[in-house]
């Protein structure tokens, strides 16, 4: 901060007193014989009648300034964004740059879509795609996990029936003659009707 005020301090002096810095400013100043051109090769009184004179080259003015360690604010990756909305609820809002970018828009009918993308930790930028509405929420992806292939079945001519044990097949048994019983007794039931 001191050498910042040191250095505003000296321009000021060298634009507004040549003589004090010995520096000639634009046209120059007088001097003790008559003055010597500025940085426009004339002198004051070069309007006057006076001939110019060309002088050497100034050599340029040097300051003892320490020198100051440039302040660096971390730089925000984020290169353009944008949001509108309305009163019918749609909106769209999203950003790009730097490593990452996302975009989402709903429209009247309440129906999301988005998509946003990154770079993983092995370097490789992933993509997502979403939607959500009555249906349900629905997402897509280069880094979603994927189930194998079914390995082939070979192929085979058809099931086997299903065989019964032997408690099944007395069971069966047991039933078919009662249901015969009680189909008989019922045909040979008078007709009451």
């Amino acid at each position: 901060m001191n050498s910042l005020v040191v250095l505003c301090l000296a321009a000021a002096v060298a634009c507004t007193n040549g003589f004090v810095l010995n520096y000639p400013g634009v046209y120059g100043h007088p001097g003790l014989f008559g003055g010597y051109p500025g940085l426009l090769g004339v002198t004051p009184y070069a309007a006057h009648g006076q001939v110019a004179l060309k002088a050497a080259p100034v050599a340029p003015l040097t300051y003892n300034v320490a020198p100051v360690a440039p302040v660096v604010a971390p730089v925000a990756p984020i290169q353009s964004q944008f949001h509108a909305q309305d009163e019918l609820g749609q909106y769209s809002f999203g950003y790009a740059g730097g490593p990452s970018s996302r975009a989402e828009t709903r429209d009247a009918y309440g129906r999301v879509t988005g998509s946003y993308n990154y770079v993983d930790s092995e370097g490789k930028v992933q993509t997502q795609h979403y939607v959500a509405d009555a249906l349900g929420f629905r997402v897509s992806g280069t880094n979603l996990p994927v189930a194998p292939d079914a390995p082939e079945a070979p192929a085979v001519a058809g099931p086997e029936p299903v065989q019964d044990t032997p408690e099944v097949a007395a069971a069966k048994a047991a039933f078919k003659m009662a249901f015969d019983e009680a189909a008989a007794a019922a045909e040979a039931a008078p007709d009451t009707h």
